[in-house]
């Protein structure tokens, strides 16, 4: 279980973190959402949540790899391809945080199940505002760009919450540091 967790901690930094060179994501969000399919179907067995964060992650992964053919140039309607993503992003999150819950909730550890919940609420939250304030910014420039700079910020800081809470599970909720 130890490991599992650290797949997906890593596997979500990767899908994070973005540096390119020339164009060239030089980390892949493909990694990331592999990582965290492999890890979620690791936890699987603990709690019903992660089965279903493994498949949308896998789903994610074939996302990612028609991104990076969007990149390369083949055409595809950008925006209800990259509103679809989001979407299914959401629904991975809210069910790999409803696992953490299920799995805190049966370790008698209510504090991280109640993170989790919040974290997964504030996560879909802030994400359909910073999707309706990219709507807003077609028309509106000035404020509603602010707007989305501000929610973007808003979810890297709930995103290493997220991180954080990982690794607490890992650390604290983990029994085994085998597979």
């Amino acid at each position: 279980m130890f490991k599992r967790f650290g797949q997906i901690f890593w596997g979500l930094l990767l899908v994070i973190l973005d540096f390119n060179l020339n164009r060239i994501d030089v980390l892949p969000d493909v990694l990331g959402y592999l990582l965290v399919a492999l890890g979620c179907r690791g936890l699987s067995g603990v709690a019903r949540g992660f089965a279903i964060a493994s498949l949308l992650a896998w789903v994610l992964t074939g996302f990612a790899v028609i991104h990076a053919l969007i990149q390369l140039g083949a055409r595809i309607h950008w925006s209800l391809f990259q509103y679809i993503t989001n979407l299914t992003d959401c629904a991975m999150m809210w069910f790999l945080l409803g696992g953490v819950m299920e799995l805190a909730t049966a370790r008698q550890r209510p504090d991280l199940a109640e993170r989790a919940s919040h974290s997964r609420i504030a996560y879909v939250a802030l994400m359909a505002l910073a999707t309706l304030t990219g709507l807003m910014a077609r028309n509106s420039r000035d404020l509603a760009q602010t707007l989305a700079v501000l929610f973007v910020i808003g979810i890297l800081l709930l995103f290493a919450l997220i991180l954080y809470l990982l690794h607490r599970v890992k650390h604290e909720l983990a029994d085994d540091r085998g597979g």
